[in-house]
């Protein structure tokens, strides 16, 4: 398949004809499919990236420079079994040419594994696992930087405002399992005096074996990678058991996810964001972020500026490439054959090595009036 997926891109970047600059194959559809949690724990974020994806395709619909994309997004409910059948309806009854957007560790890794048998590509999964991530998923296209970018960013903070006793709280499956890996990785290279882990089941919000392991062993700084649910009630028992120091939490976790659970408890939590702060105005990307979001009544956040990020990477990938095939390998060789671009000072370069077009993170921190803060 990834050899037959590697002639099918070169046959596409080699046949595919430019329309006239002034025409518009206007009955040109690049059809996507998305499986998302839009309720439960994480629906916030499965609704906010693809309310703002949907704007910015319907926008973008009005351009003379593009096919129309539409996207047609099937709820899991967090489920991963829900979210590998909404994959295979995607393609099979949506005729889906690419899924996009998939939202959580369990329905990213099914879900590319679900592109790779139906030959279409897997883009801008809101995931930071590095199984996307391997220079031989060549049907994978991703926005964010990852998980192992997310936590050597961790570290170097941590390490740089003195803190050498840091430790990991993962969920015991694959993605948390590279997250250790990542975190005992950094740790080395940071020469920390203390770094310990402990996990909690996969879905599971039992942490109280994690807790009295984390705490014992006196960390000043503890980083959360596991469920929005597990992550909250961690931060609770542990402040219950005694622990001062700070949390840090990695962006699939959810800032948000962690606030609307704690309320309080989160003030002073730093978490690493892999899109640029959508709030402020302080930079070109989010001030025309929040003119976007006003016109399209979208609730500015990290989600919802995510996936316009990535429905203007994607339209944009295709208004270059100028193809006049709708089809999942003409849509494979225009990602892949973006050249470098500039979205209001928001850099993407795709890397076949890392299949990631950004290795943008920053920490932000929940303030005492539950806000986030650069």
């Amino acid at each position: 398949m990834q050899r037959r997926q590697a002639l099918a891109l070169a046959a596409a970047a080699a046949c595919c004809p430019a329309w006239p600059a002034t025409a518009r194959p206007d009955d040109l559809v690049v059809r996507l499919g998305q499986s998302a949690p839009l309720v439960g724990p994480n629906g916030s974020v499965g609704r906010q990236f693809r309310d703002a994806a949907l704007a910015w395709f319907a926008q973008s619909a009005g351009s003379a420079s593009g096919p129309r994309v539409e996207l047609t997004t099937l709820d899991d409910g967090g489920q991963v079994e829900r979210a590998t059948i909404n994959a295979k309806l995607l393609t099979s009854e949506h005729k889906a040419i690419g899924l996009f957007g998939f939202v959580g560790a369990g329905a990213n890794r099914e879900g590319m594994q679900v592109a790779r048998e139906e030959g279409v590509p897997f883009i801008a999964a809101v995931s930071g696992m590095d199984a996307l991530r391997q220079p031989d998923n060549s049907h994978v296209f991703l926005l964010r930087a990852g998980h192992r970018e997310e936590i050597r960013q961790i570290i170097r903070h941590t390490s740089t405002v003195g803190i050498n006793r840091v430790a990991l709280l993962f969920e015991y499956e694959s993605a948390g399992w590279e997250m250790r890996d990542s975190f005992d990785e950094a740790a080395r290279a940071a020469a920390l005096a203390s770094a310990v882990s402990a996990s909690v089941s996969r879905g599971s919000t039992d942490v109280a074996a994690a807790v009295a392991t984390l705490v014992a062993a006196r960390p000043q700084a503890m980083v959360l990678g596991a469920n929005p649910g597990a992550s909250a009630a961690f931060v609770a028992a542990a402040r219950q058991a005694g622990f001062t120091g700070g949390f840090y939490t990695l962006s699939t976790v959810g800032g948000q996810a962690l606030l609307d659970q704690l309320g309080p408890l989160a003030v002073g939590t730093s978490v690493s964001q892999v899109v640029p702060f959508p709030w402020n105005g302080g930079t070109p990307v989010a001030r025309e972020f929040q003119h976007f979001c006003s016109r399209h009544q979208i609730v500015p956040d990290f989600a919802s500026m995510e996936g316009y990020l990535a429905a203007r990477w994607l339209t944009t990938s295709l208004a270059r490439a100028r193809a006049r095939e709708a089809s999942s390998t003409a849509l494979a060789a225009a990602l892949e054959r973006l050249a470098p671009t500039d979205i209001n000072g928001f850099q993407l370069t795709f890397n076949p090595q890392t299949r990631s077009a950004s290795a943008f993170v920053e920490l932000t921190v929940v303030s005492s009036a539950l806000r986030f803060m650069k």
